[in-house]
């Protein structure tokens, strides 16, 4: 399993840094990484040098999570061509008392997407296993949920459960979106 890093863009909100401090709550080899006044190239550069093999920005609008960009670090870094775009966020000190349970070890996916595509972008987002239940059931782990909440509309609704089935972690509806990435650089197009 690959080791995930999460930061944001420059100025980050509260609220984005409390998203990605709940996320790396859920998610197994997952690190939260400062960004600073660091520019975007510099970061990913020194996310791979410290093994990172996935890179995931974080963006806000309006003080709010908003547009997820997802980088592959192994060979070369490189923006993979799918964002997920957040339409709807409960972190999870809105909804469960304070302090946290321990970071799980692993997570798996229940999903009933039907799109391969969706399910891979979740998989590099939360750091999915496919390890089988047996391999897991002594391990520390997170069960997330996804389901369409708007088929048409691409809408996905995730939630976190820990291995007792009590929620962890953030509620989150999102929708992937394929986008265009220019090569130079890592300068993007929204493809939307």
């Amino acid at each position: 399993m690959t080791k995930i890093g999460y930061t944001t863009s420059r100025s980050p909100t509260n609220k984005t840094r409390t998203f990605i401090h709940d996320m790396v709550s859920v998610v197994p080899r997952s690190s939260r990484i400062p960004r600073g006044s660091t520019n975007e190239i510099f970061c990913l550069n020194s996310m791979k040098n410290q093994g990172f093999g996935t890179a995931i920005i974080i963006n806000s609008v309006k003080g709010n999570p908003n547009f997820v960009r997802l980088f592959n670090l192994t060979d070369k870094i490189e923006e993979i061509p799918y964002a997920i775009k957040i339409r709807g966020l409960t972190l999870s000190r809105d909804y469960q008392k304070k302090g946290r349970d321990r970071k799980p070890a692993v997570s798996i996916l229940i999903s009933t997407l039907e799109n391969p595509v969706e399910e891979e972008i979740l998989k590099k987002f939360l750091g999915i296993t496919n390890e089988s239940i047996e391999k897991i059931k002594n391990k520390e782990y997170v069960t997330v949920y996804a389901d369409y909440l708007d088929k048409d509309d691409g809408i996905i609704f995730l939630e976190f459960l820990d291995k007792n089935n009590k929620q962890t972690g953030p509620r989150i509806k999102l929708r992937i979106i394929e986008r265009q990435i220019q090569d130079n650089n890592t300068k993007k197009i929204a493809g939307d």
